[in-house]
């Protein structure tokens, strides 16, 4: 083929973005809209194609949901990138960790990550996909922790605890700020949780330096 002249799109290609843009288009739906106002139709429109499309690439509602939700989790397993982080030393590790955990809780992925648990933990045909890939989030994110934490001479079961702990408080401080409180005051709050959070870390690990606020 000529130099310049683009290749022609295989028929499997063309399969893949069409399949693509229509997961893409139920994201946007069920992020401005929310889940229970999902509807094939709307996705159609929005992708620019037929329901016959989604007919074609989704057997039904529920299999297009569980591509979204899949998309939502991948998303949210490659927010943490243990190769570059393991190069920072511990403190600055530590504080990245928490602001890349942040950044995750405020964006328009856990809404609709949030958004898909809620509307189908009572479809028996989503539910399934929904604890299965929720299940593989967290086997990821332990195993990506457990690489991130090995400088830390504490044991495994103690390492995970600690990213219990700060998820249930970030998780806390995202609903907030959905619902409640000026951006100022989360921001604050943030500090502080990341602030105590590093510092629990140095204790729990028999590391007796004292930290200052504003590392």
């Amino acid at each position: 083929m000529a130099a310049g002249v683009p290749q022609r799109r295989t028929q499997q290609q063309r399969r893949e973005e069409t399949r693509a843009k229509l997961i893409d288009s139920a994201f946007e739906i069920i992020k401005n809209k929310g889940a229970a106002s999902f509807t094939t139709a709307e996705v159609a429109e929005l992708a620019g194609l037929t329901r016959g499309a989604i007919q074609y690439h989704f057997a039904n509602p529920y299999e297009l949901l569980r591509e979204v939700v899949i998309k939502v989790v991948n998303a949210m397993i490659e927010q943490v990138e243990a190769a570059d982080l393991l190069k920072m030393e511990r403190k600055e590790r530590l504080a990245k960790i928490v602001d890349i955990y942040w950044d995750g809780y405020r964006s328009d992925t856990y809404v609709v990550f949030i958004e898909l648990t809620l509307h189908g933990r009572l479809i028996p045909e989503l539910s399934g996909n929904i604890r299965d890939a929720i299940a593989l989030l967290e086997t990821e994110r332990d195993d990506q922790w457990l690489t991130l934490m090995c400088d830390f001479e504490c044991s495994d079961r103690e390492k995970i605890s600690w990213r219990a702990s700060l998820l249930t408080v970030l998780r806390g401080l995202a609903l907030k700020q959905m619902f409640a409180g000026t951006q100022e005051d989360v921001e604050r709050l943030y500090q502080d949780i990341k602030h105590h959070f590093i510092q629990s870390i140095y204790v729990r690990a028999g590391l007796v330096e004292v930290i200052s606020k504003s590392n």
